[in-house]
């Protein structure tokens, strides 16, 4: 790509984005990078997002950019958008720094596309089918406050989210096993951090979990994080031992153990794509450094002892049983308790028959 402009030049550390992308009386909430929401997001994002509050919310460049790229989506199976289409805007702010904003509805007469749709290619996530088809652009910038297009697709179907990704080619997130991750998980960045400081408080006022609206986010890092990943230990992504391929699109036979990124500090998450482990996200409390229930999964290793996590916040019927025969093998278990959470009882009773293994 024949960068441009600001978009050429090599970035600095001052602040990249002047002007919120949306404007406030539309926003419901934004999520932080690293975000977890098994089973469709099993794996941290490499985005953070908005949810919208306006059907059709104007869209604004938050910095002078350079528009490299559009990316058509077309939804051919789906629940409830099938034979939508949206659009992707894939941006340079600076030589190290680039970015895309997902789920545009419509593209402002200001990106055209010229040279046609190409190297389209159709893949699966967890419950849909999608073809993705891209235009490469000349030249195109955008200024600060100038409007890109729009998003918020519909209320009743709950198609209001609007993705913000941010990469950095100076970072390395540090994956364990970087071939199963595609460059933008790699380098992936915070968005929030790199607004002026008083855009940057608006926005994080809006900061909350849309799975766990309740929750008060707190602790650092307060944008979330990427890297997640502490080889010899339990604390990171995990696969199941017949993915051989980098992944692609369907994340429901992995799973996350992380710190739960809207209050790192006291809880945990276990993102849990497959069924048998529940198929979606669970959060308990932070345990000890010492003990066995809800230990910090950086401190669980290869020790031949069994770990209990439980009880889940939302559920409190449900447990999680973890262990690590190797520095890259683990093993895990849901179990239900409907009188007392499993991990009240002693850890002799504790049994791992029937658990599913993963590897790094």
């Amino acid at each position: 790509v024949d960068l441009v402009g600001p978009a050429a030049e090599s970035c600095t550390t001052a602040p990249l984005f002047t002007v919120s992308p949306v404007e406030m009386r539309d926003l419901e909430l934004v999520t932080v990078v690293g975000s977890l929401g098994a089973p469709g997001h099993t794996l941290p994002t490499p985005q953070v997002g908005f949810y919208l509050e306006t059907e059709g919310a104007v869209v604004r460049a938050p910095s002078d950019m350079q528009i490299i790229a559009i990316r058509r989506t077309t939804y051919v199976r789906s629940p409830n958008r099938q034979g939508k289409q949206d659009y992707t805007t894939e941006f340079q702010v600076c030589k190290q720094i680039g970015g895309w904003f997902g789920h545009l509805t419509t593209l402002s007469s200001a990106i055209p596309i010229t040279g046609g749709w190409k190297e389209c290619e159709r893949y699966d996530t967890s419950i849909e089918t999608v073809e993705s088809c891209t235009a490469k652009l000349k030249g195109v910038t955008v200024t600060a406050g100038q409007q890109i297009g729009t998003s918020g697709l519909s209320k009743s179907l709950g198609l209001m989210g609007l993705d913000f990704g941010l990469t950095d080619s100076r970072v390395d997130n540090g994956y364990v096993a970087n071939w199963r991750h595609s460059d933008p998980v790699r380098r992936a960045i915070c968005s929030w951090d790199r607004f002026e400081p008083t855009v940057r408080e608006q926005l994080y006022g809006k900061l909350k979990d849309p799975g766990r609206t309740t929750a008060v986010p707190s602790g650092e890092p307060r944008c979330g994080t990427m890297q997640v990943d502490v080889a010899n230990t339990a604390r990171g992504v995990w696969a199941p031992p017949t993915a051989t391929s980098p992944l692609q699109g369907n994340e429901t036979a992995y799973l996350t153990l992380a710190n739960y990124p809207y209050r790192p500090v006291d809880q945990l998450a276990l993102s849990l794509g497959p069924d048998i482990l529940g198929a979606g996200v669970a959060v308990v409390a932070r345990g000890s450094a010492t003990g066995r229930v809800n230990r910090p999964f950086e401190l669980v290793t290869a020790d031949g002892l069994v770990y209990c996590y439980g009880p889940d916040l939302r559920s409190p019927w449900l447990s999680w049983l973890v262990s690590m025969s190797g520095p890259s093998a683990l093993s895990i278990k849901k179990v239900e308790n409907f009188v007392a959470s499993t991990c009240e009882s002693p850890p002799s009773t504790w049994s791992m028959t029937g658990a599913v293994n993963f590897v790094r």
